[in-house]
């Protein structure tokens, strides 16, 4: 399975940062420093509900109150000094290319060239990828994929709505998406999935 990461949650993190008001000031040491709260805004009045029936009356709303005031700005963190972990300076590996996702089918019967890609699990390893032979699926664009394959051409990726096959693409060559559908890179150096 191929995973994609997208950038949306440090956005959000940064609008919500900005909309809190109140300042924070660092020190120049590394050891942040104190913040100030905002001011609250001051409340609106509400009209009130309807015009009642046959006998009924008017009812409008007051004025609002007076906005409060804004917390305390917590503590600054501590400096961020990074820790090299002392990897030695290797070339990560070649990919490993078993068929060409791209190609004609050169995998055994039942089976489709699928690229993949591997994760260190150690802080110097690199992250292996290439292109395998694996058993067939039947996941076309945007079917669920987990446990079972995508058929030949697509690939399981990680998306905002979950687990799913995109068609496979060619960053590089001819291999282009369907109309509507742009060709986005997946974490499989030069391939990338239709969106």
């Amino acid at each position: 399975m191929v995973g994609l990461r997208g950038s949306s949650c440090i956005l959000a993190g940064v609008l919500i940062a900005a909309g809190c008001g109140g300042t924070v000031s660092g020190d120049g040491d590394g050891t942040g420093g104190a913040g100030s709260g905002g001011i609250g805004a001051a409340g609106t009045g509400a009209s009130g509900g309807s015009i009642g029936g046959f006998g009924g009356t008017m009812i409008t709303g007051g004025t609002g109150g007076v906005g409060g005031t804004g917390g305390v700005g917590g503590k600054g963190g501590t400096g961020g000094t990074y820790v090299d972990p002392g990897c030695p300076d290797a070339a990560p590996p070649p990919p490993i290319k078993d068929c060409d996702p791209f190609g004609p089918n050169t995998c055994p019967g039942g089976e489709a060239c699928y690229p993949f890609v591997q994760y260190p699990t150690k802080p110097c390893d690199h992250e292996l990828f290439g292109a395998i032979c694996a058993p067939v699926g039947t996941g076309k664009q945007g079917d669920p994929c987990g446990a079972q394959n995508c058929a030949g051409g697509f690939v399981c990726v990680v998306t905002g709505q979950g687990t799913e096959c995109v068609q496979l693409c060619d960053l590089f060559g001819a291999a282009k998406c369907p109309p509507g559908l742009f060709c986005v890179p997946i974490d499989v150096e030069g391939i990338g999935g239709c969106y």
